[in-house]
């Protein structure tokens, strides 16, 4: 193929993949997400479990959200913690729900992976819903987050299939740059 049939090819290659991707399906979010887009960033997330003590009992986690409407979690008891399976990092989608006075309420749902281990040995697919609030004058987060399992080769969109929910609260803080020296 000459140096012309080539860049057509690569031209029509990156085109049905741009016309493919995951973020053009979050284009009909893009007016509503505008509407909390001082939402959008990466929250350093805080949990306690009172009912807990030793260092099981603070969790920490990283969660971000684009302006194109996609969710990113990581959490610091991926690892596994008494009574849980080890998971994955967290992908899923996010809107807002409402924008007055400083004040964008959103709505998120990831989903994440549990790793089998011997005491449980059939992995599940774990879909977190979160409803949180963010005071945007001083970037802190606000929220609740519920936390429900499905089959692996099950549904977790089918509300039937759903079980086991954990709920917590949790706090937050936008992580921003420091001012340069």
């Amino acid at each position: 193929m000459h140096k012309t049939g080539f860049t057509s090819a690569v031209a029509l290659a990156v085109i049905a993949m741009v016309s493919t991707s995951p973020a053009l399906a979050q284009d009909d979010a893009a007016p509503q997400i505008a509407q909390c887009i001082k939402a959008v960033g990466t929250y350093l997330t805080q949990r306690e479990n009172p009912t807990v003590t030793g260092p099981e009992r603070v969790g920490r986690s990283l969660l971000s959200l684009t302006n194109g409407g996609h969710a990113f979690l990581t959490d610091s008891a991926s690892g596994g913690v008494s009574g849980f399976q080890p998971f994955s990092d967290g992908r899923g989608v996010w809107r807002c729900q409402s924008a007055a006075d400083g004040v964008e309420t959103f709505s998120a749902m990831i989903l994440d992976f549990t790793f089998p281990t011997d005491k449980f040995p059939d992995p599940l697919i774990a879909r977190i819903d979160i409803e949180a609030t963010v005071q945007a004058a001083d970037n802190r987060l606000t929220g609740k987050t519920t936390i429900r399992f499905a089959p692996l080769a099950g549904d977790p969109m089918d509300e039937t299939q759903l079980q086991n929910p954990i709920e917590y609260a949790f706090t937050g803080q936008r992580l921003t740059l420091p001012d340069a020296p």
